[in-house]
């Protein structure tokens, strides 16, 4: 028998096996039972809207917030002194233990503040 032939009839084999199904024979099973279910927990830390607001003090110990029962959007980056300049939803930043700055003007990344708290953050 060729390879071929012999690789098809192994794979006709598996999928065959593979599409079996239990029609609920009796084998002492209880099949009344709910399968598990994987539950996520839900996302711990403070309201967005709480720590987020243009002049307030970001927390040195902010790690992240909750926003709409999810994790708020946000970017971080690690600067060299052991802060973190974090970019929360594109509209606020600030360095962890620093003020909260709300540029007017978007992309805030193209702002001259925001160029100059990356620059300090990161030493470029």
């Amino acid at each position: 028998m060729s390879r071929l032939a012999i690789l098809t009839v192994t794979t006709l084999l598996v999928l065959a096996g593979c599409t079996s199904s239990d029609n609920g024979g009796d084998d002492g099973k209880d099949s009344a039972k709910p399968s598990a279910t994987k539950t996520t927990a839900a996302p711990k830390g403070p309201d967005c809207a709480s720590i987020w607001k243009d002049g307030a003090t970001l927390p040195e110990d902010y790690t992240q917030c909750v926003e709409d029962g999810a994790y708020g959007t946000q970017d971080v980056t690690e600067c060299e002194d052991g802060t973190r300049l974090v970019v929360y939803s594109d509209t606020y930043y600030a360095i962890t233990g620093g003020p909260i700055s709300k540029p007017d003007v978007a992309p805030m990344q193209d702002t001259e503040q925001f160029g100059t708290a990356f620059a300090a953050c990161t030493g470029e």
